[in-house]
């Protein structure tokens, strides 16, 4: 067995930024009347049904691709507290810090390109594209902003109000992860079932925070899976593309408890391949998905209100050039976006972190030496000085 590094899996960001791609294709597709159709369960010609109802809606399956990311973001926020001690009350504003400087970013990002191109019906466009065609108020503003009920202004921001959610309860996480990290198993299988129940019962909350647990149980029991050997490893692809494609392809009197249950099975597949399967791990570390990874977060809080412009822009009869002009523009932007307000709000959200951190520890030490007696960290800031 290859040795494990201790730190970050690279594989795992690669895999990040080949889902926030995954999206950006959804979203730019969604564009075009009849896949949009498609995509709503609609019948479409026949010419089009093989990219909506086959095992190549993975090229385009946003929504499971954001069960992905909720799997990958379970799994690497659970990691490190695993082995290391936490310091939670540092956690909490990092961890928010992290999230909201961003998504308030995008939200003015969006508001300008909402200002420059107004979202006016027109005949001929798609359903999805006319389901962005709403009001702008000062409520449907502060529900983006704080992530409480986001609008169609920016429309994925509705996986960060999960994406809080599960930070804010990640310790409850971490200590279940811990308690059965021997039968990290029986924790995977509890959260597939837990999901399934979720989209079957229509209650959010059940459907998806369960995802996030999924990826606590596998950083739970990392250590304890072994590698996937190359031959098993190209069975347990094939059978991730069919099931996180499952319900595009299974026929519709077949659709139950199970189908979310696969599909979210699946998910978790990808994210173990990619961190267990040698073919998978060289993939996710090429060029392409590495730097898609470092944009990710960027790309995703960016992207769909340009794609909602450029096609709200482009005549209803050229629907196919959206992807074409949306992507790039998307990609460049979201670089721009990481390098002025992602990564400075990362510094910020560490510095926060370090500074409660070292606060604490100087009220720990002055609490355990009294004064007049000598406090070793106080020996060491003097040194430093």
């Amino acid at each position: 067995m290859r040795d494990r590094p201790a730190g970050r899996i690279g594989s795992l960001d690669g895999l990040r930024g080949v889902a926030a791609a995954v999206v950006l294709v959804h979203h730019a597709l969604l564009v075009v009347p009849t896949l949009s159709a498609g995509n709503n369960g609609e019948p479409i010609p026949a010419n089009r049904a093989w990219l909506v109802d086959s095992p190549l809606h993975v090229f385009w399956a946003g929504g499971e691709a954001v069960f992905v990311f909720f799997v990958l973001s379970g799994f690497v926020l659970t990691l490190p507290a695993l082995r290391r001690r936490e310091d939670w009350v540092a956690y909490y504003p990092s961890r928010l810090l992290r999230l909201y400087v961003p998504v308030i970013a995008s939200v003015a990002l969006a508001l300008v390109w909402f200002l420059l191109v107004p979202r006016v019906p027109s005949p001929g466009a798609s359903g999805w594209l006319l389901r962005h065609v709403e009001p702008l108020t000062a409520g449907g503003l502060v529900g983006d902003l704080t992530l409480l009920s986001p609008t169609r202004l920016n429309s994925p921001l509705w996986s960060l109000t999960w994406e809080v959610a599960f930070s804010l309860l990640l310790p409850l996480f971490v200590l279940i992860a811990k308690a059965t990290h021997r039968v990290w198993w029986v924790t995977a299988l509890a959260a597939l079932l837990l999901s399934g129940l979720g989209r079957q019962f229509h209650e959010d909350w059940l459907m998806y925070l369960p995802m996030f647990l999924l990826g606590s149980a596998l950083a739970a029991g990392w250590e304890r899976i072994p590698e996937i050997r190359r031959g098993t490893g190209w069975v347990l692809a094939v059978l991730a593309v069919l099931g996180i494609t499952f319900e595009w392809w299974v026929p519709r009197s077949m659709v139950g408890i199970h189908v979310p249950i696969v599909v979210v099975a699946s998910a978790g597949l990808i994210v173990l391949l990619c961190g267990k399967w040698l073919p998978a791990e060289r993939l996710m570390l090429g060029r392409v998905p590495r730097t898609l990874g470092r944009l990710s977060f960027s790309l995703y809080l960016v992207h769909e209100p340009i794609t909602v412009s450029v096609g709200l822009l482009l005549p209803t009869s050229l629907p196919w050039l959206t992807p074409f002009i949306a992507i790039p523009v998307a990609i460049v932007v979201a670089g721009l976006f990481a390098r002025l307000v992602e990564l400075p709000a990362h510094r910020l959200a560490k510095r926060v972190a370090k500074s409660i951190t070292v606060r604490r520890a100087r009220v720990g030490s002055a609490s355990t030496h009294p004064a007049g007696a000598a406090s070793p960290l106080a020996d060491d800031d003097r040194t430093a000085a």
